[in-house]
């Protein structure tokens, strides 16, 4: 069924009011920081210089050694959580510290 030139003209009014209350309260909730083009213009400036200066192979260089360093750390941070971690469940348990866990040896299944 067919739609009149009335209703569908109803229909956009209708969508043009509730887009442009939304956007009026988005504007209201974002604010306008006057410094931000200034900080994007002086962030592509150095970034520009870096790049000139390092080439694009150090900087990629570079930027693996700080992940792989990222990685140790957070590894190394994830071994003594653990450990501390039953460090605190032996001591919750009331006994001494339990020894230390030994792993069993591989078992041959052929």
């Amino acid at each position: 069924m067919a739609r009149s030139s009335d209703e569908i003209q109803a229909d956009i009014a209708l969508t043009r009011r509730q887009i442009e209350h939304r956007l009026d309260a988005l504007q209201r909730q974002v604010t306008y920081g006057w410094w931000l083009p200034y900080a994007l213009l002086a962030g592509g400036l150095v970034a520009g210089a870096l790049l000139a200066r390092v080439g694009l192979f150090g900087l990629l260089g570079g930027g693996a050694r700080a992940i792989q360093t990222g990685l140790s750390a957070a590894a190394a941070i994830a071994a003594i959580d653990h450990f501390l971690a039953e460090r605190r469940a032996d001591r919750s348990r009331g006994g001494a510290l339990s020894p230390p866990r030994t792993h069993e040896p591989l078992r041959d299944t052929s």
